[in-house]
């Protein structure tokens, strides 16, 4: 069939590149090429060189992500010598690169229709963010679902398992119902951030039809011998954090170990101090990198311990809801290589994973009163393989690819322990609420496009699934749900006309209940919760809209889309803090999302975001939960020289009047951050930052048991090289 392909579509041809530092003439090995609007990436061999097959046809923008993470300003193509192997001189040395890239998601295997945007580790420290919630605020379609430590990022208003999270490629699993939030995560360890916003079922399967974030954790140098450190003072959100690096490369590879600690007291909010806002936790992350004859081998483990992750309610001094303990291993092993038996580029990788997460209610006791704690307790282990391939048959770029996912090993117990009017423990009663649950899902995919001629590009995919549920014992005792599932999407690219490029997408999605929706039934952070073994997976249908404009200092795109989901799964309550889940008909989404990046020289940067979103359960006419309000962004960034940057961002956030059915309706606010860094020399850096600089009231989520958000708060970080 590859044969008839080559045939039909003509000779295969290939851009060839070399990737080389402009101010030492010296190739760059080991460096991530992509191209903005175009999904994939390449890696430069030990002379700096690479090749894209099938070639693009200029103009393009090429990204180049450095070998330690760092993101080289972007390299505009506006014509190709045919005869010539295409030199990208990138500025390797330079301090302030870029910080936010459209159009650009490398880790994430995006459909063409998707709104990509990539975050690099400059704008992390520069910010210093909390968590992960906090590292993507700024992107358009991204909001906030519950609050404190454990705020969850949605894509689209699309939360509850519909937007799918990647740790160094692996899926991070949550039972939590508002999804997985990565609490344990420490943006210390963090390099950069990609985000897809758009469907990604074909390549993932359940959880992505909303869109992807992918994390990717520090990676280690090939030469040399490196330490830092870092520590962080923050005040409003009275926090103290620590983290530290060590280094080594060693020619044909290299090993890093990161270490990390953090403790933040309850924050101020502008009526005062919030209740049991605090948390606490350390981890530690182990990587290897070696070249493997052609390939590469990737080996890591990630531990990380919570401890005390509160959760902060308008009733904590009644009842205190918290995560006592909260620990992830996370072990990575990947391979991947170029060139391989006609295969542009292969990728092999596996995951294990475990989890174990206690939540209690304790309820604060009175002279009246005892205590009593209405505990649960979950442990699991997460395994994922996933292959993909890709191949260039002509013009036609093929990817394919296996993906094996579940979670297996599921217990969940809750514990409800009396105290009496002394303190003393007066009775304990256990009940299983899961005795022992696993999940499996087992997918094929295709990806492919191709060019039709006078600037226009097809591309479509297609992937099937089977997804069991197995659940023995536990209130709802044995039962067995086994589903299968396809997703796809068509896509038709045109351009670039003049830097413009413009994409129409339909696809179609699927979302899995999680086990817990299912068959768990206890205490959770919110109250207590039914599942319901009988519910019925979500499926999308999925429009998208895409119009991209970029030159090497400007880049602009704005996206519109449509999502009509069937068979919606949604968390309902029937009495104060009581939930259960239903499927309900059919939805839809609309919204339009715009993004902007401009470098408007003398090292001055401006970005801006914007979206709006609607969400509306069909028949019944009514707003959908999770939708976020209007927003507007705009972020203004100046280097002084080589020693000093600054920046500032406002935020603007419409009302939230249309609250959804387990919401309230919220006030709109406007929030304004500064943020400076000063590089006192080649091993000195010192950062500092304000947020809500304007001490705005609003609430930190549109949660009926809702508490006001962090007022004025700021953080001085001292980062020390060795």
């Amino acid at each position: 069939m590859l044969g008839w392909l080559g045939g039909w579509t003509g000779s295969a041809e290939a851009l060839e590149g070399r990737v080389v530092d402009a101010r030492t003439g010296l190739a760059i090995a080991g460096a991530e090429v992509t191209i903005a609007g175009l999904t994939g990436v390449v890696k430069t061999d030990a002379d700096g060189r690479f090749s894209w097959k099938p070639d693009p046809k200029p103009p393009f923008l090429i990204i180049v992500i450095l070998p330690d993470g760092r993101v080289a300003r972007p390299v505009s193509v506006d014509r190709l010598d045919p005869a010539a192997v295409l030199t990208v001189m990138v500025e390797a040395a330079v301090t302030e690169e870029v910080t936010v890239t459209s159009g650009v998601a490398p880790s994430i295997d995006a459909a063409p229709g998707a709104a990509m945007t990539l975050l690099t580790a400059r704008d992390l420290v520069q910010r210093g963010p909390a968590n992960l919630m906090q590292i993507v605020e700024n992107v358009p379609g991204v909001s906030q679902v519950s609050e404190g430590q454990a705020a969850v990022p949605a894509v689209r208003g699309l939360a509850r398992g519909r937007t799918l999270i990647l740790i160094d490629g692996s899926r991070v699993t949550s039972e939590r119902r508002v999804g997985p939030s990565a609490t344990f995560l420490d943006p210390a360890v963090v390099e950069s951030v990609d985000v897809a916003r758009g469907p990604g079922s074909v390549a993932y399967g359940s959880d992505a039809f909303g869109g992807v974030i992918s994390v990717r954790t520090k990676r280690p140098p090939y030469t040399g011998t490196r330490a830092t450190a870092t520590g962080t003072f923050g005040a409003g959100i009275p926090d103290r954090r620590g983290e530290f690096s060590v280094s080594h490369g060693f020619g044909t590879g290299g090993l890093i170990v990161s270490g990390h600690v953090r403790d933040a007291e309850d924050y101020r909010g502008p009526d005062g101090v919030v209740l049991n806002s605090g948390s606490a936790d350390r981890g530690i992350l182990a990587r290897v990198e070696r070249r493997a004859g052609a390939g590469v081998v990737t080996v890591s483990w990630q531990g990380d311990f919570g401890r005390d992750i509160e959760r902060p309610r308008n009733n904590s001094n009644v009842i205190r809801f918290y995560n006592p303990y909260e620990d992830s291993h996370r072990f990575n092993a990947a391979y991947e290589r170029s060139n391989v038996s006609g295969f542009g580029h292969v990728r092999v990788s596996g995951f294990v994973g475990t989890v174990d997460l206690r939540t209690d209610q304790d309820r604060i006791p009175t002279p009246t009163r005892a205590r009593d704690i209405v505990r649960a307790d979950i442990s699991a282990t997460d395994v994922q393989v996933r292959a993909t391939a890709e191949r260039a048959a002509g013009a036609v770029r093929l990817e394919f690819g296996a993906d094996i996912n579940g979670r297996t090993g599921l217990e969940a117990r809750d514990t409800i322990i009396q105290y009496d009017l002394a303190g003393a423990v007066v009775s304990t009663l256990d009940n299983v609420s899961i005795q022992a649950a696993r999940r499996t899902d087992t997918g094929l995919f295709l990806q492919a496009d191709a060019p039709l001629g006078h600037g226009l590009t097809a591309a479509g995919g297609i992937r099937v699934d089977r997804v069991t549920n197995v659940n023995r014992g536990g209130y709802f005792g044995n039962r067995s749900v086994t589903n299968g599932a396809a997703a796809g999407f068509a896509a038709l690219t045109a351009g670039p006309f003049r830097k413009l490029t413009l994409t129409a997408q339909v696809a179609r999605g699927f979302r899995d209940p999680t086990l817990s929706d299912r068959f768990f039934r206890g205490p959770t952070g919110r109250g207590f919760i039914t599942g319901n073994p009988d519910l019925k997976p979500e499926t999308s249908l999925q429009i998208d809209l895409g119009a991209r404009y970029a030159t090497g200092r400007l880049r602009l795109a704005a996206y519109a889309y449509q999502y009509r989901i069937t068979d919606l799964v949604e968390r309902y309550q029937t009495t104060t803090d009581v939930f259960f889940f239903r499927n309900r008909g059919r939805a839809r989404l609309r919204g339009v999302e715009v993004e902007a990046q401009a470098d408007l020289g003398r090292g001055l940067m401006l970005e801006a975001a914007a979206q709006t979103s609607r969400g509306t359960a069909l028949g019944a006419n009514a707003a959908l939960d999770d939708i976020s309000p209007d927003t507007t962004s705009l972020v203004l960034r100046k280097a002084f020289g080589a020693k000093v940057s600054v920046f500032g961002r406002v935020a603007f956030y419409a009302d939230d009047d249309r609250p959804g059915p387990s919401e309230i309706a919220a006030p709109g606010h406007v929030n304004v951050d500064l943020g400076a860094t000063w590089f006192a020399g080649t091993r000195l850096e010192v950062r500092g930052a304000v947020r809500n600089l304007l001490n705005q009231t609003y609430y930190a989520s549109p949660d009926p048991r809702f508490v006001l958000a962090p007022g004025v708060n700021g953080f001085v970080t001292v980062h020390v090289k060795f």
